[in-house]
């Protein structure tokens, strides 16, 4: 004798839901701090009546720019022990850079950072050098340095001296955003990225530099959609319940982690309770200003009706087939749009409705089911069939 089944296929999973990406994310657009400061930052300091001093006096009463340059070359080559020769590698270097000469902006920088290891400066119009020569190994070499010497200064303490306390002050204001600029280039290309396992690469990568980064909240959330885009259901529920611990009204960590526990079959308890919090969460949440109405209409109904499936999708394996009739029939209008959510919804309210008795909406939902060519059509013909039988229910 045919008999009802639940299942459509044998041993049959829990059907899927369409995903819509989740993540809405910001990012602040940094000015450009590698730009020439207008303060040089080395000074020309030599008795006036030295051949030093007088040298310098030279150089500063050219008016014209190349004769000024070779003067500057000939100081470097005749001084270089003189502490004004910082000051000459620095005008150099700076006029190398505005005409574009790459190849001297990178000997006169060597040269200054060999006397001042902890110029971020320096280190940077090598990097931009570099990276214009189109050498993007030593532009990567010089990136990473940059990111050291911002990092050593910021872990420097604070002088006593009153005026080494202000200089102190300016160094680590200037590191701040040489920290910040390089966080949010790495930040960026993992936004930007398309491939999972690069996103997850870059964001090790940032919070290698620095745990704590004011990127650390967005940062878990392309975790966690990387983790999920690549199958990794352990880690992707590991990130949502990280989110959830500082943030626990995320709606993308609350609906993902209520999906993979549904998905294991593990932790029910969680399922009903993210999924309820979810449901709450997107009646009253306001549309973020960068996200247009149309997006996040669609977003709220996508994430609110996955919240009943799922909560409907409990009841029915627990048997409380009430509770699931009222869940699924919240969830159908949300979902309709996908076909394959659509049919899945109406073939176990097909179920609980028969398993209540309530046999007429119980062949109005199979038959609904079986408009849709999905997996579940088959078994809902044969479903339908059986209460026909039973019930003499056209």
């Amino acid at each position: 004798m045919t008999t009802l089944s639940i299942h459509a296929r044998p041993r049959h999973a829990q059907p899927g839901l369409a995903r819509i990406a989740a993540a809405v994310l910001s990012a602040t657009v940094f000015t450009c701090l590698c730009q020439q400061a207008e303060a040089q930052r080395y000074i020309a300091n030599a008795a006036p009546d030295s051949a030093e001093g007088q040298f310098i006096e030279l150089i500063n009463l050219q008016s014209d720019d190349a004769q000024k340059l070779a003067l500057l070359e000939q100081f470097a080559q005749r001084f270089p022990k003189h502490q004004a020769i910082s000051w000459a590698y620095e005008q150099l270097q700076l006029s190398a850079f505005e005409a574009g000469q790459w190849d001297k902006v990178l000997t006169f920088g060597e040269k200054l950072e060999q006397l001042h290891p902890d110029d971020v400066e320096t280190a940077t119009l090598h990097m931009k050098a570099a990276a214009s020569k189109g050498d993007k190994t030593t532009a990567k070499l010089w990136s990473d340095y940059v990111q050291r010497i911002a990092q050593r200064v910021l872990e420097s303490p604070p002088p006593k001296d009153p005026e080494q306390l202000e200089e102190w002050k300016k160094r680590i204001a200037i590191a701040s955003q040489y920290a910040a600029q390089d966080e949010y280039a790495i930040y960026k290309k993992a936004i930007d990225s398309g491939d999972p396992r690069q996103k997850i690469k870059l964001l090790d990568e940032l919070l290698k530099r620095n745990p704590d980064t004011q990127y650390l909240p967005q940062a878990l959330v392309i975790y966690l959609n990387a983790y999920r885009a690549l199958g990794d259901n352990r880690n992707a529920v590991l990130y949502a319940e990280r989110i959830l611990k500082s943030d626990h009204n995320n709606e993308d960590a609350l609906l993902i982690a209520a999906e993979s526990y549904a998905r294991s079959g593990s932790a029910t308890d969680k399922v009903v309770a993210y999924s309820s919090r979810l449901i709450d969460l997107m009646k009253t949440k306001s549309k973020p200003a960068i996200v247009r109405q149309e997006d996040w209409d669609k977003k709220k109904a996508f994430y609110t009706g996955s919240a009943y499936w799922m909560i409907g999708n409990v009841h029915i394996n627990q048997n409380r087939f009430a509770q699931a009739d009222s869940s699924l029939r919240a969830a159908l209008p949300l979902l309709r749009q996908s076909e394959q959510s659509a049919a899945s919804i109406l073939f176990y309210l097909g179920w609980a409705n028969y398993k209540m008795e309530n046999f007429a909406e119980a062949v109005r939902f199979y038959k609904q089911c079986m408009a849709f060519r999905t997996q579940f059509q088959e078994q809902a013909a044969k479903n339908l069939n059986v209460i026909r039988t039973e019930q003499g229910i056209q």
